[in-house]
């Protein structure tokens, strides 16, 4: 996930970030669909024992983990460290071999044609999407697959609907699903998508049937004011605004 700082606002009482949530938390799903969405897209688009995956944006490391145990050869990366730490905590704990490094999707410190597939689940949108992309392409072998959850714009938005859900996650644009795929053709990618789904109004369901056996939480991140604060935010603009939102897994394939 893209680095996000604190902000100190008038009276130096620190506010945090939706990012900065996550990572104290230790969140493991937060990506559209949840651990469920993950496991189902695994099932459906199955990835070969031994092939070589770049996991991008890669968070405490719960997806990498489980590709590693399912037999393939993973590299993770997260521009966070404390995100990187907790992830290779969560290795341990679970006896797999992952790579975790520190890492920015706009410069990935790979060579090119290094990976068999590259594995986002909502990271692109918070970064510079267009370099992302690209480097999703230069880090491909020939023939490798992208596979990429994003949310996507599935209505029109007012332009001040569109700007308090950038604000409130610090991205510059919610995409439309014509718009992500004009922006993966344009790096090389032939794209195909699994569709538009419905944006999740909660995460708590996931969570219930796909629980994290690792926690990972900061000491103490619960009883931080401005971890509900936040969380309460999220509450009101996912209720009051879902509608505007939905996820698609995009599948781009390098020729």
């Amino acid at each position: 996930m893209v680095e996000k700082r604190l902000k100190c606002f008038c009276g130096g009482v620190c506010a945090i970030e939706y990012l900065d949530m996550l990572a104290k938390l230790g969140v493991g799903n937060a990506h559209p669909g949840g651990f469920g969405e993950t496991i189902e897209q695994l099932k459906q688009y199955p990835i070969e024992k031994g092939k070589r995956v770049l996991e991008v944006g890669c968070g405490t490391g719960r997806t990498a983990c489980y590709l590693a145990e399912q037999g393939l050869e993973v590299t993770a990366i997260d521009i966070r460290p404390e995100m990187v730490a907790k992830a290779k905590i969560r290795a341990e704990k679970l006896g797999v071999q992952v790579e975790f490094r520190e890492g920015d999707v706009c410069q990935l410190p790979f060579e090119g044609a290094s990976f068999d597939v590259v594995m986002v689940e909502s990271v692109t949108n918070f970064a510079d999407a267009e370099k992302a992309v690209a480097e999703y392409y230069r880090v491909l072998r020939p023939g490798g697959k992208l596979y990429d959850r994003e949310v996507i714009r599935v209505k029109p938005m007012t332009a001040a609907v569109h700007r308090a859900l950038c604000s409130f996650y610090g991205v510059s644009k919610i995409y439309s699903m014509e718009e992500w795929r004009e922006l993966l053709q344009g790096s090389g990618f032939a794209v195909d998508f699994s569709g538009s789904h419905p944006f999740p109004l909660t995460m708590f369901e996931d969570q219930v049937q796909h629980p994290d056996p690792v926690h990972l939480s900061d000491r103490q991140s619960f009883m931080d004011p401005r971890i509900w604060q936040i969380t309460a935010r999220y509450d009101e603009l996912v209720g009051k605004y879902h509608s505007y939102m939905g996820y698609t897994l995009m599948i781009g394939s390098k020729e």
